[in-house]
């Protein structure tokens, strides 16, 4: 029989050993509490995610439409002006692939749910999706509980300012050492400050926003728009097996951004479009694009984004869809 005092002895430590692990402990104590206090600073500053996420907490049973797509969406569709309650999930970077996860995993959540609207802009089709590290995923589990990890997530997958330290280092200095960069929101995370862009610096003057500067989309990818497309279809197919309507947007860009779109990239969408029509009649389509009547410069945060002035218009031409 093996000697209880040898056995025990196995777990013991030197006088080494434990001065090396003292001195670690006291080293990592302050870096943790550092990082406590600065992710919760981060936590505080005011953004969509979390009224979004109060929204869902608090009205899932109210909700009746349902946003999805990118910073185009997120900017052009202020639920102040829908008269269905509705959350927004649209945000930067964000791809029917995200738009994907947050539905299959949140189309459950809302027993009142009627509609899913998507976006399908311009060369949205020809953008390849991120992937499964794309540093959003923090954002949808933290706020969301939406899981785009497609693997087990840990207690690390839910640190804000790990998931991007450039991004939330620059909005924790403009937050607290900034006083004139305060970002507002309203109860539906809709940022209802958000018309400082290029055209403002412009004073909406067509002229200088003719000779303006700006990225547009116009490389091609076949091997992209035939991965992309068929995963559209399926995300149409899973809300409409759930007996959601759809209604698919395209959303109004500046008159410099339309003629600087790729002919080819544009008509391969708008063949999906009319291939959508005929495969899935039931859904509906707000495609106001090319709508340079209603929307002007003032409209607008840049060639692609709408500011809020912009948005009201467009929500409000929404609302008469959703409410057709």
């Amino acid at each position: 029989m093996q000697d209880q005092q040898n056995s025990s002895s196995i777990f013991s430590f030197s006088k080494e050993q434990v001065s090396l692990i003292k001195q670690i402990t006291v080293f990592f104590i302050p870096v943790v509490l550092c990082y406590a206090v600065l992710e919760w600073s981060v936590l505080n500053i005011p953004m969509s995610y979390d009224k979004v996420q109060q929204q869902i907490t608090t009205q899932s049973d109210n909700i009746q439409v349902m946003v999805l797509g990118s910073s185009q969406m997120q900017a052009a569709v202020n639920p102040a002006f829908l008269d269905k309650v509705t959350v927004n999930y649209g945000s930067k970077s964000q791809h029917h692939k995200e738009d994907n996860h947050i539905m299959e995993q949140s189309i459950d959540r809302f027993p009142n749910l009627e509609t899913i609207v998507f976006e399908l802009s311009y060369a949205h089709l020809e953008i390849p999706h991120n992937g499964k590290d794309f540093w959003k995923n923090t954002i949808y589990l933290k706020y969301y509980n939406v899981n785009a990890f497609e693997r087990n997530t840990y207690f690390k997958d839910k640190l804000v300012f790990l998931s991007n330290p450039p991004l939330y280092a620059k909005k924790f200095k403009d937050h607290y050492l900034r006083d004139d960069n305060q970002e507002e929101y309203n109860q539906y995370g809709y940022h209802i400050s958000n018309f400082k862009g290029g055209f403002m610096n412009l004073e909406y003057n067509e002229e200088k926003i003719a000779l303006r500067k700006f990225i547009i989309r116009d490389r091609e990818s076949l091997a992209i728009f035939a991965n992309n497309t068929p995963f559209f279809y399926d995300m149409i197919r899973t809300a409409i097996t759930n007996k959601k309507k759809v209604v698919i947007s395209c959303i109004p860009t500046y008159k410099t951004y339309l003629n600087k779109r790729n002919p080819a990239i544009l008509k391969r969408r708008d063949s999906v479009l009319e291939d959508i029509r005929l495969k899935f009649p039931e859904v509906r389509f707000f495609n106001v694009e090319m709508d340079t009547i209603t929307f002007g410069a003032r409209d607008y945060l840049n060639e692609n984004h709408l500011n809020p002035d912009g948005a009201e218009k467009f929500t409000k031409k929404l609302n008469q869809v959703l409410n057709d």
